[in-house]
Formats: structure tokens, C-alpha cells, sequence
């Protein structure tokens, strides 16, 4: 957890910092450094107007507030304005670019007044109004780059403090700071040469992600997974390609990196299992892009800018049950890359570790003592009898022999008439198991409705431990035990489409939880066979790239189940509808 909220952050939608408070603050100023100036964009709560007029000309400030124009013509402004300072001391030159009404940028939670899990705090929520007055203002450097920078919020001329400003700041697009409050000083060292090392002096304020170069271990049932995500100006020279400061990226451009991204670490940075090195049964990636709402994956974006852009690379290793060891060894150093986080995730939760040229080796180890590998479990029947037909036959034959055995006058028609009643009774236990025609109890102590709700959900949950294989064709075999052979390839279908439930990245989200089975329509009939509609909620997670992304799917289908054997099997299951209220 450490790990995840100072490094990578643990948001379903990306890299985004807990949440103080300053992404919703009443105004928030958002700084973009160029190559020729600071670019300021503000968003300015209505009341606090007053605050920031001196960004405003006087013909302009008259239109937006009259009263604060009369105020500033007769006293001055409330407040000094927000300002960039050369490292010397001399402030930059000021531009006044735009003012006009806009609504704000919702930069909220989606769990915004709702209570944290961790601090149990109250997740701030930005204020009701959602009308601002934008402003936009430039600070020219008038030909001459600085190396540092220094922000300053606006001083108040009396005694009365400015009102709250979130700030945000970029460098040529890549974002340096996490949302933090503006008010006081902040010093930005510039990096010209690459924008990702921009950084402010005060180390509270740099934005979470610092490592250009990442790794993950995911041990989960049936799958050790291997993730990486490399910056790529710093995956560049391990596929022979030069990416400069400011590089745009076309599809072409794009499709040609991340095969060759795909190429390389295949097999690089070797992978080991129970002491020995495996090679991953696929490869597959995608771009991820970091920006104001930290890391996401990039999804028919048709530019890339390479400062920004990092390759997203997971490789698979199917097991069957959890080894006692796994480790990666790194192997791709170089002068940019020296330092690289590892983060190794299993059920009991991230650890974090590094890989460093000396000490290349991460190894995640098997401390799970009261661990149990899920499996598929066949659901006994319980309130029906079943009635074996051949059974029955030869036991009437055997009866009417053994009757005529003793109604018969003649020894030998005696003995011929008990030898057939004794073969009626073998054939009557060696047949018991073949033609099993199932009837419903009529004494079980469960009604139907306890009866084929408690069923499908015991064959629900098994359904859901066979999707946990890695590959269709092991998903498939899993179903066997609960599936009729005539219906299996259309259950295993559909577990393959509907039931399944992506993240980002394209991967299978595990199914944490299965609650609220209820059957809709339909009864039980006499055989004990079930056709009806069900309705249940599945709690989903997967973890990805360092993030934990959760889902929660509410799905209504049509289900069809029977006894067969001795055990439940389903027959059939079509989904109708699957929504996420809650993603």
C-alpha cells in the first residue's frame, strides 16, 4: 500500500494521488511551461473574483464585475497577482491573453462525499457552483530560457488571506507536481533537455510517478505475470530508435515501437519459477499516457508525444499451482535507467523492491500459509431421486422369474425360472448407474426456490474459478465437471464474452465476489430440471501496471440446469444484460 500511494497511486482510472483537496479547491491555477514561457490558466470561483483582478485590464474587469472594478479604481486590488520569478529575483514579463465564463473542468473523485476507506475522512468534493471565470495569462521569458523558476501565489495587501488555490504545473506537457494547495513559494528547477527530470525543490510537491522504468510481479492463481511500463524516451535505445524532446508520434510510428517493444522483452529480463527460467506463453502491450489524471491507457489516441508516452508490456506465465519461488532478473541498464522499482503483488498485497546493476535479482517468495488454490467443485444433488429405468426392468424380471420359479410344478423349469430371477437381480445392481431418470423429492426439506437458487449459485462460482485459467482452451476444460458435453462449447462461449469483465489493457478481471443470486422467473420441473431467468452481482478486480481497478457488474441471464448423475451440470446460460453501475 506504501508503494501504491507514493509511487504508482491505486486508481480504477489511472495515477491520480489520494486526494487532498486541491484538485477541487474554489480556484485552481494550472501553470504549462513552453519553450518561450509560462502559460497560466485559471479557474476563478465567482465570490473570490476580487482576489484576481489584478490579472484583469480595467475595460474588461468593468464587463465581468462592476463593483470590483469601482472598488480597485478607488483602493487597488485586494491582492498582489500571481506571479513568475526568475531565479534573480526579476519577474517575468506579464501577458494578459482571455477572460471568459466556463464552466469548470470536473476534476473530482468519482467516490467525491463519500467517506476514504483508509483515513475514513470525508473525500472532498468541489464546490456547488460549478461556474467559473477563466482567465489565461502568459509570462514571456523574452528570449532568454532560465533554469529555475520561482511561483508565487498572491500576497494579501491587509490582513485578510487570499481564499484557497489548487495548483497544477507542466513542462512541455509532462506533468511535474501533483494537485497541491498554492500559498507559498515554489521552485522549479528546469530540465531542458528532457522534461520528465523538471522538478521542484520542495519534493512534497513532484508528482507521484518518478520512475521513468517500472516493474511488477503479479502472482495470482493459475498465472505469474510479468508487467513493465518504460517511459519511451527510455525504452528508445534498447529497440535502436531516437526519440528527441518534444517527439510527436503517428499510428505508423506507433504500431512499429511497440512491436519491437513486444520483440525485446520477450526475452529480456529473464523470468524464473521454482529455479527455473520460463518463457512467457504471450506478450502482449499497449501505450499508456501520463497526464493531469496521472497514468492511462492510450485508446485510439491518433498523436503520441513521447515525453508523456510510456510502453505498457505484460507477459504471462501459466501455473498450476503457486510455487514456492519466483524471481526477475533485470537487465536493462543504462545511463538513464538505473534504478528500477519492483513491486511484488499477491494475494496478501504489494511489496515493494528495487533492482539496481549490482543487485539485479528481485525474487518474490511463498509465504502464504493458509492459502487454498481455488478449483472447480462439482455441486452435489440434493432433493432429487433418481430412479435407474434398467434397474427397475430387471428387478420386475427378476420378481416375475422368482414368482414363476415357485408357482412351477417341474424341477427343471424351478431351477431355470431362479437361475433367470438371480441373473435379473446381478443385471438389476450392474445396470444401477446407467438410464437415471431424475424425479424432484417431494419430502426434501427445501422448497424449489432454495433448491435452484443455492444450485446455480454453487455452479456460478465454479464457473467463475474456470475462468481464472489463462487460456481459452484450459477455461474450456475447467467446465467440464459442470457442464453437459452437449452445451459445453456454448457455455464456455459465453464465459469467453459476456461473462467476462475487461480492464484496461485488455486483460480478464478476476471475480472477487459473487452476491444478490436470485431467481427471476421460471420453476423446477418434476425431473428436477431448471429453465428460468437469474439475476446476481459480481465484485471484480484486477490489478494492472500498478493499478487496482475494481468493477462491479450486475448481470440478468437466462439459465438452464439439470441433474446428471448424481451431480448438477449446466445446460445452458445466455446473458441478457450486464451493467456496471458502479465502475
Amino acid at each position: 500500500m506504501l508503494f501504491i500511494a507514493l509511487v504508482m497511486g491505486s486508481s480504477a482510472n489511472g495515477d491520480i494521488i489520494p486526494y487532498s483537496g486541491a484538485e477541487v479547491a474554489r480556484n485552481i491555477a494550472v501553470f504549462r511551461v513552453e519553450n518561450d514561457g509560462v502559460r497560466l490558466e485559471l479557474e476563478v470561483y465567482p465570490e473570490d473574483f476580487e482576489s484576481f483582478a489584478a490579472f484583469m485590464p480595467a475595460e474588461l474587469l468593468q464587463d465581468y464585475h462592476p463593483t470590483v472594478a469601482a472598488h480597485k479604481a478607488a483602493f487597488g486590488s485586494v491582492s498582489e497577482s500571481i506571479s513568475v520569478i526568475r531565479a534573480g529575483g526579476s519577474p517575468l514579463s506579464f501577458e494578459f491573453v482571455t477572460a471568459e465564463h466556463r464552466e469548470r473542468i470536473y476534476r473530482a473523485s468519482p467516490l467525491a462525499g463519500r467517506s476514504d476507506p483508509i483515513t475514513g475522512r470525508t473525500i472532498p468534493a468541489p464546490p456547488e457552483n460549478p461556474q467559473v471565470i477563466y482567465i489565461e495569462a502568459f509570462f514571456g521569458f523574452d528570449g532568454v530560457r532560465p533554469e529555475t523558476l520561482i511561483f508565487r501565489p498572491p500576497a494579501p495587501k491587509e490582513d485578510k488571506p487570499v481564499t484557497s488555490i489548487g495548483f497544477m504545473v507542466f513542462d512541455r506537457a509532462v506533468p511535474v507536481t501533483r494537485f497541491s494547495y498554492f500559498d507559498s513559494d515554489a521552485r522549479l528547477k528546469i530540465d531542458w533537455s528532457d522534461p520528465w527530470f523538471s522538478a521542484f525543490t520542495n519534493a512534497n510537491l513532484n508528482r507521484s510517478v518518478q520512475s521513468g522504468t517500472t516493474s511488477f510481479l503479479y502472482v495470482a492463481p493459475r498465472e505469474i505475470r510479468h508487467e513493465i511500463l518504460i517511459r519511451l524516451r527510455e525504452l528508445a535505445p534498447w529497440i535502436d530508435m531516437d526519440l528527441s524532446t518534444g517527439s510527436w508520434l503517428n499510428p505508423s510510428q506507433q504500431g512499429a515501437i511497440l512491436n519491437a517493444a513486444l520483440d525485446a522483452f520477450e526475452t529480456r529480463n529473464p523470468v524464473t519459477i521454482g529455479g527455473e527460467q520460463v518463457q512467457p506463453t504471450s506478450v502482449r502491450g499497449a501505450f499508456l499516457t501520463l497526464g493531469e489524471g496521472g497514468v492511462q491507457v492510450a485508446e485510439g489516441v491518433p498523436t503520441l508525444l513521447a515525453d508523456t508516452t510510456f510502453a505498457g508490456l505484460i507477459l504471462s506465465y501459466p501455473i498450476s499451482t503457486l510455487p514456492e519461488e519466483a524471481s526477475i532478473t533485470w537487465d536493462m541498464f543504462d545511463h538513464t535507467i538505473q534504478h528500477v522499482p519492483v513491486t511484488l503483488t499477491d494475494v496478501a498485497g504489494p511489496f515493494l523492491d528495487w533492482a539496481v546493476p549490482d543487485d539485479p535479482e528481485v525474487s518474490w517468495i511463498n509465504h502464504l500459509k493458509r492459502y487454498v488454490d481455488p478449483e472447480v467443485k462439482t455441486v452435489q444433488v440434493a432433493g432429487v431421486v433418481f430412479l435407474p429405468i434398467w434397474t427397475a426392468l430387471a428387478v420386475v424380471l427378476a420378481l416375475g422369474a422368482a414368482l414363476a420359479a415357485l408357482l412351477s410344478s417341474r424341477a427343471s423349469r424351478r431351477i431355470g425360472f431362479a437361475l433367470l430371477s438371480a441373473g435379473g437381480l446381478v443385471a438389476g445392481v450392474a445396470l444401477r448407474h446407467e438410464m437415471q431418470v431424475p424425479f424432484q423429492n417431494p419430502i426434501a426439506g427445501q422448497s424449489r426456490e432454495q433448491m435452484v437458487s443455492e444450485t446455480f449459485s454453487q455452479l456460478l462460482a465454479s464457473s467463475y474459478v474456470a475462468a481464472l485459467e489463462v487460456s481459452p482452451e484450459a477455461r474450456s476444460k475447467a467446465l467440464e465437471p459442470i457442464v453437459t458435453n452437449a452445451a459445453l462449447a456454448d457455455v464456455a462461449a459465453e464465459l469467453e464474452t459476456n461473462l467476462a469483465i475487461r480492464v484496461p489493457g485488455g486483460s480478464r478481471a478476476h471475480i472477487a465476489e459473487v452476491t444478490d443470486v436470485a431467481i427471476v422467473e421460471g420453476d423446477m420441473k418434476a425431473t428436477g430440471a431448471f429453465e428460468g431467468v437469474a439475476k446476481w452481482i459480481v465484485d471484480a478486480r484486477a490489478g494492472h501496471w500498478g493499478h487496482d481497478h475494481r468493477r462491479r457488474v450486475e448481470y440478468r441471464a437466462r439459465v438452464e440446469f439439470r441433474p446428471e448423475r448424481g451431480i448438477w451440470k449446466l445446460t445452458g446460460i445466455t446473458v441478457m444484460e450486464a451493467r456496471a453501475p458502479d465502475v
